[in-house]
């Protein structure tokens, strides 16, 4: 796995948009990948992070309180842990605990070795609210409600058409009579001001 696909820049509304997989695959699916994994098998582990490494990653960004570095780091750590350590599991929960339980971990051990006591002071509280499936969804949902509310109407609006509704830019061009390069460049700084917005929030979260 290459560093690239295990590395994601947090890029404003879409990726917090994305869904997760509940559950990813059905049970005799699950098992089967599992196993495969444990055979050795790198398409089966190639699958398998496409459909859970991002969900890792906003796990860990939330914990890492908008530390991006800290959480693509420790993503890595993380994903070398699975592919060596992967156990046979029949239940998506059951999986997504396990792996949670290993980054939450990760995070601790990152965390001492750069004696960032700060972010360990609420660590048991913050990670045990986040356990429960859907749970860093709704967190980041409501990171980005707040987030909203510092752009005019207007700007919120063109996101949410954008990238929570995913209207095509050249439709949103054609129905606010302006070029399809304007709409594109206009929709850029404002990912760029709510990436800083989120990620101030996420940092100066109690």
């Amino acid at each position: 796995m290459n560093a690239e696909a295990m590395s994601y820049p947090l890029r404003g509304v879409s990726l917090l948009q994305q869904p997760l997989p509940q559950p990813a695959l059905a049970e005799p699916a699950l098992r089967e990948l599992t196993l495969a994994i444990r055979r050795g098998d790198e398409s089966a582990f190639s699958r398998f992070h496409d459909l859970y490494s991002l969900r890792l990653y906003k796990y860990l960004l939330v914990l890492a309180k908008g530390d991006e570095a800290a959480a693509r780091e420790v993503l890595q750590t993380v994903v070398l842990k699975l592919a060596r350590k992967m156990q046979t599991f029949d239940e998506e929960p059951r999986l997504w605990a396990w792996m949670t339980r290993l980054a939450r971990n990760a995070f601790i051990d990152h965390c001492r070795s750069r004696k960032r006591d700060h972010i360990l002071l609420s660590l048991d509280e913050l990670s045990a609210d986040l356990s429960e499936s859907g749970a860093i969804e709704t967190h980041l949902s409501a990171c980005l409600a707040r987030a909203l509310e510092s752009f005019t109407p207007e700007e919120a609006e063109l996101l949410r058409a954008a990238y929570i509704d995913e209207i095509p830019l050249q439709s949103l061009a054609e129905e606010s009579g302006q070029t399809y390069k304007a709409v594109e460049s206009r929709l850029g700084r404002l990912r760029k001001k709510l990436k800083t917005i989120l990620l101030r929030n996420l940092r100066h979260e109690d």
